[in-house]
């Protein structure tokens, strides 16, 4: 049997089990948020891209960045791998369609200023034999 002062010991300690238990339970609760929120902005990421708003896209992934770091800050859990991986394949899967909509706009780019320095090259060579 437990003396009373056992059980005065392990009743004070109770406060602090459960605010334990509700810290763990809230952690789970935040990393779900934030990884729903990095998610979203990967797909406003997305979506930004394909209107070739890139200003906009860098402001998004910085903030996105931020959140990453806030998210695994600390360690997943078992429990929370599964869901943790299904929500980072998500990410990197809006991460790659943002990537290669960046791609296609540099080489687009790249062959616009090629196009352009052809031009201004041919106007010059015009302009130099007409003097």
């Amino acid at each position: 049997m437990r003396s009373p002062d056992m059980l005065l010991r392990t009743r004070s300690r109770l406060p602090d089990v459960v605010s334990a238990l509700k810290r763990g339970i809230h952690m789970d609760m935040r990393r779900s948020t934030q990884l729903r929120e990095i998610t979203e902005l990967s797909r406003q990421m997305l979506e930004k891209a394909q209107n070739r708003e890139w200003d906009r896209v860098a402001e998004l992934e910085a903030r996105r960045r931020e959140l990453v770091i806030l998210c695994f800050r600390v360690p997943t859990s078992r429990q929370e791998a599964a869901a943790v991986a299904a929500s980072i394949q998500e990410i990197l899967r809006l991460n790659h369609a943002v990537t290669e909509l960046g791609r296609d706009c540099k080489e687009r780019l790249s062959r616009e200023l090629h196009a352009h320095k052809v031009g201004r090259a041919a106007s010059e060579a015009y302009l130099n034999c007409t003097r």
